[in-house]
This record gives structure tokens, C-alpha cells and sequence, in this order.
């Protein structure tokens, strides 16, 4: 069956969850995708953007707010004792945690080509 992942802010208590990137949520299936989950990634961890060619352009106040923050990828395997991020997958779903993927979507489709991948991939 494989291990199941999803990106994690432990200091703001955010994620991304790849299925809603149209990823899927073995490491390798979001790891390798061009417009989604990893790109949504980059632009929350952008220190800066929208200064030139080749950045996001927008002036969203998402992109960056991830930056120097501890970010982890976490599994669902992640419940042995010693484990650096014990249980996080699991506390995902609780009330402390926010789901930020549609936020970070949004941001990506200011971008015409990112919002063109979403919509021929069903995302949008």
C-alpha cells in the first residue's frame, strides 16, 4: 500500500495536502509533479517574489508566509517512538490544524499558465 504524506508548518500549524493539488500522497507522486504540490511549496517558501521574470505575478500575501519556518513532510507511518515529527500526520485533521492547499491554488492561478495545468488536470 505505501506511506502517505502531507506537508506541514509545525511552527503556524498549516499544510498542504497533495490530493487537492491533483497529486498523490506517496512522496515520489507529489514529489515529481511540475504544477502542484511542490510549486505551491516554493511559492509559500519564496523570501522573494514578483521582482522579475520567471516569479509568481502577485503581490498574495500567502507566498512567503511559510519562509524560515519548520516546514516537514510527515507520513502516516510517522507514529514510532524517536520519530522527529511523532504523530503529526495523525493531528492533521484536528481543529488546531488549517488546510491552506485551495489558499496556495489560488495564489498558483493568478499565473496563467499554473491556472491553464489546473484546470486541464481537474484541479479547478
Amino acid at each position: 500500500m505505501g506511506q502517505y504524506h502531507k506537508i506541514a508548518n509545525l511552527d503556524k500549524k498549516e499544510f498542504l495536502h497533495p490530493h487537492k493539488f491533483g497529486d498523490g500522497l506517496k512522496l515520489l507522486e507529489f514529489g515529481s509533479s511540475g504544477c502542484g504540490t511542490m510549486t505551491g511549496l516554493a511559492i509559500l517558501l519564496a523570501c522573494h517574489n514578483n521582482r522579475g521574470g520567471g516569479d509568481l505575478s502577485s503581490t498574495n500575501p500567502i507566498i512567503g508566509s511559510w519562509a524560515g519556518d519548520r516546514i516537514a513532510v510527515v507520513g502516516d507511518y510517522g507514529n514510532e517512538p524517536g520519530d522527529k515529527c511523532l504523530g503529526v500526520y495523525d493531528q492533521l485533521d484536528s481543529e488546531e490544524w488549517t488546510d491552506i492547499s485551495e489558499r496556495v491554488i489560488e495564489a498558483m492561478c493568478e499565473d496563467a499558465y499554473l491556472r491553464q495545468s489546473f484546470k486541464e488536470s481537474g484541479v479547478i
